[in-house]
């Protein structure tokens, strides 16, 4: 009885644990991460056209602005990729 009601309570304690840290940073991440995101969406995007046009023979155009475009970013003066769709975080 005693070992079952401990099990119980560690399974409940590894889920409260999991809900509340690594379940919630993947589904509301900080903005620093979405900023990472978003740099490795425009590094593999970016990638894939090279690719293509470099297969192809045919270029639709600038990689990075048609990346850009496409996943609704623009690359602000600090250098990195920040989204349209986020609100920016104020120091």
């Amino acid at each position: 009885m005693f070992g079952r009601l401990l099990t119980l309570a560690l399974l409940v304690g590894i889920g409260y644990w999991y809900w509340s840290g690594p379940y919630q940073a993947r589904i509301n991440p900080d903005y620093e991460q979405k900023l990472e995101n978003n740099a490795e969406t425009m590094r593999l995007c970016i990638r894939g056209k090279n690719y293509k046009s470099g297969s192809t023979g045919m270029s639709e155009g600038d990689p990075e602005t048609l990346c850009a475009r496409e996943h609704n970013l623009y690359r602000h003066e600090d250098g990195r990729w920040h989204s349209y769709d986020d609100v920016r975080e104020v120091p």
